[in-house]
């Protein structure tokens, strides 16, 4: 990457993105050995040992390695990467070779990056955590008659080489995640263990090996797609409870922020049962999504649109939307679940759909209903008064044809 006075990390639009400007990353590092299946697997080796090695060194330096690097950044530093010494570009480069080849990697090594980079997210959420505990220590001890410093301690942010550590780390993160969900939809993994082989009794037909190795890839899927969720999960919370301390100003970078949603959103495409939910660890998807809209007022408008999106394409969306608006900030108002009785009101299920429209999600037809409909019911039963209160939006709704 070429030298910058302040190293940034802007969410690329792609993975493939990161080999363009700024990041110039290459598909490869040098001296990557080739020349054989044995020699790549011992180079990819190598470089989960390096992400390993950097992650042993940021659970003992935490935030000071960051904050030693924003000094050098503010001195007269003149190295040719525009990163912080941890998150060097060897570390970045290693990353991005491992995750835009995870799909092809051993099991054994698949399974050390997502651990590595799992590991990596939550050090960096727990060091977030951490540094605005210390910050509120300090200025409770210090004398109430200096309230200037009180009040730039309060608000002391954390320097841009930490942030940029943590939106490459949550992007490759997504990327691994990403990756799995379009794997398990491929293979149609969730179903596997739902179904029994073998006749009634006790003796069954024996399980061929070709069955007994898809099931255990199945289940290393699952174990992977429980780790990446959990270590999102935290690292979405910890954005949403530190982001004075995150952000500047306390005005999130959408992008960053809006990373756990994307991943929420695909993951609650495929919770369609009770077993189902569980596999795709819907519970933490639903508080990924809740988290962000708790912290992040801006991307408001972007949640609901793709909720009722979700709402109108799956018929098992009701029930976990309508959870979703019980686990959001209801004070002073449910904004969630407002802005969704809002858009669902505006839905014309009887005239022709109009395109860029929630009615054009829906199919513009009668049939949208057949979705909508259990949503209302959910969050009727759930939040009564909420819905008697703004039931003013959704009667245009409730007039249409259909009902």
């Amino acid at each position: 990457m070429a030298s910058t006075n302040k190293s940034t990390f802007p969410i690329p639009s792609s993975l493939q993105d990161l080999e363009r400007e700024p990041y110039n990353l290459l598909p490869y590092p040098a001296g990557f050995a080739d020349d054989d299946e044995a020699a790549r697997a011992d180079s990819f080796d190598g470089l989960v040992t390096l992400l390993e090695r950097g992650n042993r060194t940021l659970a003992s330096g935490g935030m000071t390695l960051f904050e030693e690097a924003e000094e050098e950044q503010d001195g007269t530093c003149s190295d040719e990467g525009a990163f912080d010494p941890w998150m060097d570009e060897e570390r970045v480069q290693a990353m991005y070779t491992l995750v835009r080849k995870s799909s092809s990697l051993a099991p054994s090594t698949r399974k050390r990056l997502i651990s590595a980079t799992c590991q990596a997210v939550q050090s960096l959420s727990t060091i977030l955590g951490s540094s605005d505990t210390e910050s509120s220590s300090e200025d409770q001890i210090e004398p109430t008659s200096n309230t200037g410093t009180q009040s730039s301690s309060a608000t002391a942010v954390v320097s841009q080489s930490f942030r940029d550590a943590l939106a490459c780390h949550l992007y490759m993160l997504f990327s691994i995640m990403h990756f799995t969900e379009s794997e398990s939809k491929s293979s149609k993994a969730l179903n596997v263990g739902t179904t029994t082989t073998g006749g009634g009794g006790g003796r069954g037909k024996k399980i061929s090996a070709k069955e007994q190795e898809r099931r255990a890839e199945a289940a290393e899927l699952a174990t992977s797609r429980e780790t990446c969720a959990r270590a999102m999960l935290v690292a979405a919370q910890a954005m949403s409870r530190h982001t004075n301390r995150l952000w500047k100003r306390g005005v999130p970078d959408e992008d960053v922020v809006n990373l756990p949603c994307r991943i929420a959103y695909q993951m609650l495409e495929g919770a369609t049962g009770v077993v189902a939910r569980r596999a795709c660890s819907g519970t933490e998807a639903l508080g990924m999504i809740a988290a962000t809209v708790n912290s992040a007022d801006s991307l408001l408008s972007t949640v609901v649109a793709a909720l009722v999106d979700l709402l109108c394409s799956y018929e098992h969306m009701a029930p976990l939307v309508a959870e979703l608006c019980c686990m959001v900030n209801e004070r002073p108002t449910n904004r969630l679940a407002t802005e969704l009785l809002r858009e669902i009101g505006r839905m014309d299920m009887s005239g022709p759909a109009v395109e860029g429209t929630a009615a054009a999600g829906a199919g513009g037809k009668a049939s949208g209903v057949r979705n909508v409909a259990p949503f209302l019911s959910e969050l009727a039963s759930r939040r009564p008064r909420l819905v008697l209160a703004q039931i003013s939006l959704v009667l245009p709704h409730l007039d249409s044809e259909p009902y």
